[in-house]
């Protein structure tokens, strides 16, 4: 990854749970967050970049973003969501890579094994509040910014690699998240893919033996500009 920056733009505040996209008040509190409006800018262009766009799950409602060697997808709810069991946003990928490095199955904790029937491990969460309404056609993008709108706090700026992020569910190393580059004629990480390591070393995963996974330290920031680091599995692309 290429291109860092020392300062983050601070302050920025929303202005409250809204109920409809198309109201008045949500295009004001859009117009003063300038994370969460180039957020959404950037995840259009990156979407536009893709060779495959995402996806409908028709029986589920959810858009499906594949990564080109098809190991990790980022998952988003495109309607509303009837079964409060399932969740709105997550993170799926292949579970062979893992188990063939060490990983116990039986370890984990049942809220990952949704998918395991399809050889595929999971994690996310329900979005925050609200539920989602449309002003206009149903699209990946426009379900993005249902995210946006509902579902703030998930949504933030990377500032050591100059990625947005939405974190899908927490963790002890800061979460499972998913990330796109602010510019992707600047960086070479269009898309990251970046799992919480915790559980899965703990279920016996070896983290120097996981085939197309990078497991290192990415530099992170706090709510107050302080730099750290966590541990990540890390799977990133170049889009262009």
């Amino acid at each position: 990854m290429k291109k860092t920056i020392g300062k983050i733009v601070a302050g920025i505040l929303m202005l409250g749970a809204l109920t409809a996209y198309s109201t008045e008040e949500a295009v004001a509190a859009l117009a003063t967050d300038i994370v969460g409006r180039v957020a959404i800018s950037s995840f259009s262009e990156m979407i536009d970049a893709l060779e495959f766009p995402p996806i409908l799950d028709e029986e589920e409602k959810l858009w499906v973003l594949s990564t080109p060697d098809g190991e990790a997808s980022f998952w988003w709810r495109s309607e509303a969501n009837l079964h409060r069991h399932m969740l709105d946003v997550q993170i799926c990928f292949e579970a062979e890579p893992f188990v063939n490095a060490g990983l116990d199955l039986d370890k984990l904790p049942e809220e990952m094994k949704g998918m395991l029937e399809a050889g595929r491990l999971m994690m996310g969460k329900q979005l925050s509040q609200g539920s989602l309404v449309y002003a206009g056609e149903i699209t990946p993008l426009s379900s993005f910014e249902q995210i946006v709108r509902l579902d703030r706090d998930s949504i933030g700026y990377h500032a050591a690699a100059d990625h947005y992020k939405i974190t899908v569910a927490g963790g002890l190393s800061d979460g499972w998240i998913f990330m796109w580059a602010k510019d992707m004629s600047t960086n070479a990480g269009d898309i990251v893919f970046a799992l919480e390591p915790t559980i899965l070393i703990g279920a016996g995963v070896d983290p120097d033996k996981v085939e197309g996974w990078t497991f290192r330290k990415v530099p992170m920031m706090d709510e107050r500009g302080r730099n750290f680091e966590v541990d990540k599995f890390v799977k990133a692309f170049d889009l262009r």
